[in-house]
């Protein structure tokens, strides 16, 4: 079967919401969680520009924010309790999909 290249997957995902990104097999996912695909994602939507692995920053950046928005909500609404803060995992380096 013929694979379709790289920077077309990549014009393709381009185009789409994240909440679409869904890959159709196992070599468009390496393809879809590369820096090629979510660099420009995560500078757009959280203006961060250096990371080694993209889409694990803009998965912990999402979930910074979701436990912001809880922290206020709780505060509002005072109940607090007890806050333990969050730990910034270490990221591994993410696939190139050129070497696939």
């Amino acid at each position: 079967m013929n694979k379709i290249s790289v920077e077309i997957y990549s014009h393709i995902y381009s185009f789409l919401e994240i909440k679409d990104l869904l890959p159709p097999d196992k070599y468009s996912a390496i393809i879809l969680k590369s820096n090629l695909i979510w660099k420009p994602l995560l500078i757009k939507k959280f203006n961060i520009n250096k990371s080694i692995n993209f889409y694990e920053e803009f998965k912990w950046q999402v979930r910074l924010k979701q436990n912001k928005e809880k922290y206020k909500q709780k505060w509002t609404l005072g109940c607090v309790g007890k806050i333990v803060a969050l730990e910034k995992p270490l990221f591994k380096k993410s696939k190139n999909p050129y070497n696939i």
